[in-house]
């Protein structure tokens, strides 16, 4: 669509990077490799008229004071091509020359005003031409006690063609190599991101109904490998929470779905004839009473059990003494516990003031007690006893039962489980609701001790004694 920005892609990128990257390196590169050919090609040149200016010094010294002579022999002994040779007096004029077109009058001109200004060894007339300039070589002279001042000069045109053909060399490379590199770059992006691209053509197939598909893993060793992993692991997770979700949904239908018919049932009875005495409304209406509070009982547990999992379960915290509860939790469960024989037993414990939801660790306490006093033997006795140690507070139950099983004790605190041994009056959420109020608050429920003789649980809570 027209306006629509269109976002390259990593290989697009990634051989944008490598073109850049590759280019500020060979420029550098020919850069630094330009500088040190002209640096070169210059001390060459200076070398050369230096050792020209000294070979004259000592032919000038067999000279006589003749000026026609000193012109003659500077035209005869002088045989560089690429060079000329002037002599000037001390005043800057010329008193004889070589004979060379390769230096201009006025390039002659401003070598006799450099001389004039006492310029001696190496030095360069720039601009006097329409060329690149003149390198001389200035060195005194004595011809029979008269001093002269030679100079050696070349014309840089040659070595400028020279540093603009390596300059051409070295920089128009640069474009092809970049060309190269990033055709090569591209084909290598391409193959090494095609498992990425098949990844996501595997990912983008799997489903909800689909999770049990995995991607397929070329190389575990490489990022590659370890990117597929880590996806196969999160998919492992999410088809966990898939099926714990279904289950759950499963779970909590088959639940409702018995107090929901008893309560469909005792409507349908009790409307089912048009006159009925009080005594059969009464007992209807009782059965209706005592279905809805465990029908009541169940969606405040499911309700709990699946905000804690989403982890937006308000804990209203405030102060109170956990013996003090733990004792109500015990004394509110004793007449359940009397009508099946079974005694519970609180140990005592010093005052505890904590800092914590009081409502939701008196449940897991009541919670705790029931599951104990529904696996206790009749005559047997439920031990409650609370303790602390640092920041963490156990609360341990232990019961005289016959022990959990070796396969179900893995599976115990999972939700609406009811091991082989229950009596099914539970909707096996008791031990659930116990581990979720214990993470609200920082800890976790296990079993501690399972054997023929009883079965010790323990919910530990990350709350420190409140010092107020």
């Amino acid at each position: 669509m027209p306006g629509t920005d269109v976002a390259p892609t990593v290989r697009a990128r990634l051989t944008l990077w490598y073109c850049a990257v590759l280019g500020a390196v060979l420029a550098a590169f020919a850069g630094v490799s330009y500088f040190a050919i002209a640096r070169a090609i210059r001390a060459e040149n200076d070398a050369s008229l230096a050792d020209t200016g000294h070979e004259l010094s000592a032919a000038f010294e067999r000279l006589a004071l003749d000026e026609s002579g000193l012109a003659r022999t500077v035209r005869l002994d002088f045989r560089y091509s690429d060079r000329a040779l002037f002599v000037f007096d001390s005043t800057g004029r010329l008193a004889a020359s070589s004979r060379s077109r390769e230096i201009s009058e006025a390039d002659r001109d401003a070598l006799a005003r450099r001389v004039a200004a006492g310029a001696r060894g190496a030095f360069t007339i720039r601009g006097a031409s329409a060329g690149g300039g003149v390198r001389a070589f200035a060195f005194p002279v004595t011809v029979v006690s008269t001093s002269f001042v030679a100079v050696v000069a070349r014309n840089l045109d040659d070595q400028s063609r020279r540093l603009r053909a390596a300059a051409a060399a070295l920089f128009s490379g640069i474009p092809l190599a970049i060309l190269a590199a990033g055709a090569g770059g591209y084909v290598l992006a391409r193959k090494s991101l095609s498992p990425v691209l098949r990844m996501s053509r595997q990912a983008r197939r799997i489903g909800a109904s689909s999770l049990g598909e995995r991607i397929v893993v070329d190389n575990p060793r490489d990022e590659l490998g370890t990117l597929a992993e880590t996806l196969n692991e999160l998919l492992a997770r999410l088809e966990a929470a898939f099926a714990s979700q279904r289950r759950f949904m499963a779970d909590a239908s088959h639940e409702l779905r018995t107090p929901l018919a008893i309560l469909q049932a005792e409507s349908d009875v009790a409307l089912s004839r048009p006159e009925r005495s009080p005594e059969e409304y009464r007992e209807a209406l009782e059965v209706v009473q005592k279905t809805s509070r465990k029908l009541s009982q169940i969606v405040e547990d499911l309700f709990l059990v699946s905000r804690t999992d989403a982890g937006d379960y308000p804990v209203r915290r405030s102060r109170f003494y956990l013996d003090e509860t733990i004792a109500g939790a015990a004394r509110a469960m004793r007449r359940r516990a009397e009508a099946r024989g079974v005694r519970i037993e609180v140990v005592p414990t010093p005052e505890r003031l904590v800092w914590a939801d009081e409502e939701l660790i008196h449940r897991l306490a009541i919670n705790l007690i029931d599951n104990a006093v529904k696996h206790t033997r009749e005559g047997g006795c439920v031990r409650v006893d609370l303790s602390g140690e640092g920041g963490v507070t156990s609360i341990r139950v232990t019961d005289e039962g016959a022990g959990v099983p070796l396969s179900e004790r893995d599976r115990i605190f999972e939700r609406f489980y009811r091991g082989e041994k229950t009596d099914g009056s539970g909707a096996g959420l008791g031990l659930a609701i116990v581990r979720s109020i214990a993470q609200l608050h920082g800890g976790d429920a296990r079993l501690a001790d399972s054997s023929p003789a009883g079965s010790t649980f323990v919910a530990e809570l990350r709350i420190a004694p409140d010092a107020a």
